[in-house]
């Protein structure tokens, strides 16, 4: 075979051209189909293209990627060789899913407006070796995003009524953090604020153009833009052994498990109450939507005490995390509670858990405390989901990796799973032991399984759009926001499951190998290998232990 520098050349110049080629969207956990490629630190002063002749160009190189990584891969008999070029044959796989199956470059308004306002707080943002740096590339970012918008007009031929709504209201954010950048822009670099101004009224100027060729669409239903990838993703990015039936069957057993444990709970809390009166009227130590953030941030400093207590990394555990409101050009697209990690080995890079106490335009103040009180009554979890040991710890883990593939390789199915199966390591490990707690623990992980029964069960043809909004409505929603869950869906098959069979297959794994060595050194082992498949973890455990 080829010796393991041939294959790490092929790999370096494989993420070299997606940092080159992607600069934003490899520096941006937004994307999950990419990887964190790590020269994209060298590219802040540029934005991704997505004019159709380079699209069709990077679809044909990453073919060519691709078969190179299987040619390679089939020449070695090295256990750990083998599963790097695993890794980037079935990332290279994910990447033409996104761009040349689905081809969603064609109908997500929503890709282009983040390229652009991701990549500016970027470049105003990550570290720099001067502030002359940051300044410079700041106003390349910024002219050029017109172009971006312009790439989008003339690739966008029709747009689902989800991704419509979103782009109208994300478009209007975006021209209020423009005039946040403006005044950074005014206070921080003083030389540039005539060119500033009129570069900034050059990118003002080409969201409105942007919205106005929106508002001339006319919104198509979502599920005609499903297309349907799921089993495609299954074998070929996230290199599953389960058939989507088996994955199916999974979720429909946990189902029945996590309701039985949902009555149990309610059996002995309140007899005469059902689960959800019973989730929704607990709200522990409420707290004003001006303490939120103070209520997160003081809970991720306990569970990095109680974690540290029992055995984790102090080094990853301490490991910096901000945590702020969801930044403006992001309010409309981002969950209420959100990770946004540095995707950088350097250490003055940050990671950001968002916060969002109030939903998009145009909702009641109802609402808007309906949002407030599961803020307060999820902190816990979310906060675990979220930072630790969920995403920010598994993050601070992958950055550390020597191994420089599995450093830069994320898998969704892992990331999802490991940040669900986080959740569950609060019961595990006694944190979580107020039967209130509990209940609303498990009716987050209800909510978990009805999202992989219904990813998979559309395309399996078991479910039906009356029985998955039935599964939703029993998970405490209701019909409308339901009803506007299954749209969003329908854009993205393959995606919903990860959260919960990814957090089943990590508890497989606990069951069968955990027992073989002291708590720490199980996780460490585990999360050392990098976003590995779950069959080839189980190779590396076998591998392990026959040494």
């Amino acid at each position: 075979m080829k010796n393991s520098d041939d294959y790490q050349n092929i790999a370096d110049k494989y993420f070299d051209y997606l940092a080159r080629r992607f600069p934003v969207m490899c520096a941006s956990d937004e994307f999950d189909f990419l990887p964190r490629s790590q020269n994209a630190a060298n590219h802040f002063d540029k934005l991704d293209r997505f004019n159709s002749d380079s699209i069709e160009e990077t679809i044909e190189q990453l073919k060519r990627f691709k078969q190179e990584f299987k040619t390679v891969k089939n020449e070695t008999d090295d256990l750990e060789q083998f599963i790097d070029l695993e890794l980037l044959q079935a990332n290279a796989s994910g990447i033409l899913i996104e761009m040349d199956i689905k081809r969603s470059w064609q109908y997500n308004p929503l890709l282009y407006l983040k390229i652009g306002f991701i990549g500016l707080d970027h470049a105003l943002n990550k570290p720099a070796a001067s502030s002359q740096e940051v300044a410079d590339r700041t106003m390349a970012r910024l002219s050029f995003i017109p172009d971006l918008l312009q790439q989008g007009i003339d690739n966008i031929r029709s747009v689902p009524e989800t991704y419509y709504q979103a782009s109208l209201r994300m478009a209007q954010d975006c021209r209020l953090y423009l005039g946040e950048v403006a005044k950074a822009i005014s206070k921080k670099f003083r030389d540039y604020q005539d060119k500033a101004s009129k570069t900034v009224r050059n990118a003002d100027a080409s969201i409105e153009k942007f919205l106005q060729f929106l508002t001339s669409k006319t919104p198509v239903p979502d599920r005609q833009f499903a297309v349907a990838t799921l089993e495609t993703s299954l074998r070929d990015h996230f290199l599953s052994v389960h058939t989507p039936d088996e994955i199916f069957a999974i979720a429909v057993e946990e189902w029945h498990t996590i309701l039985e444990q949902l009555h149990n709970l309610q059996s002995q809390l309140d007899i005469n109450k059902t689960w959800e009166q019973l989730y929704h009227g607990f709200t522990p130590d409420p707290v004003p939507e001006s303490g939120i953030v103070a209520l997160y941030k003081d809970e991720i400093y306990r569970l990095q005490t109680f974690f540290s207590q029992n055995g984790f990394s102090e080094e990853l555990l301490s490991a910096p995390v901000k945590i702020e409101y969801t930044p403006t050009y992001l309010q409309s697209v981002r969950s209420s509670a959100s990770f946004a990690a540095a995707f950088s080995r350097d250490p003055r890079e940050e990671s950001y858990f968002f916060i969002s106490t109030q939903f998009p335009q145009h909702n009641s103040q109802e609402t808007d405390q309906h949002l407030q009180r599961r803020l307060n009554r999820e902190y816990k979890m979310l906060t675990a989901h979220e930072t630790i040991p969920g995403h920010h710890f598994l993050d601070s883990f992958r950055r550390k990796l020597s191994n420089p593939i599995r450093r830069q390789i994320e898998s969704p199915l892992f990331y999802e799973g490991w940040a669900s199966y986080a959740e569950s390591m609060l019961i595990e490990y006694g944190y979580l032991n107020n039967p209130l707690e509990l209940l609303v623990s498990h009716k987050r992980e209800l909510w978990r399984s009805a999202r992989c029964q219904i990813d998979v069960g559309f395309t399996i043809g078991k479910l039906t759009d009356d029985s998955a909004l039935e599964l939703l409505t029993q998970c405490g929603f209701d019909p409308a926001e339901a009803s506007r869950q299954l749209d969003r869906f329908h854009l993205n098959p393959g995606y919903q499951l990860c959260y919960g069979y990814g957090s089943h297959q990590f508890k497989q794994l606990q069951k069968k190998y955990s027992h073989l060595s002291d708590s720490k050194d199980y996780y460490e082992f585990l999360l050392a290998g990098g976003e590995l498949p779950f069959h080839l973890i189980e190779k590396r455990f076998e591998n392990r232990h026959l040494k």
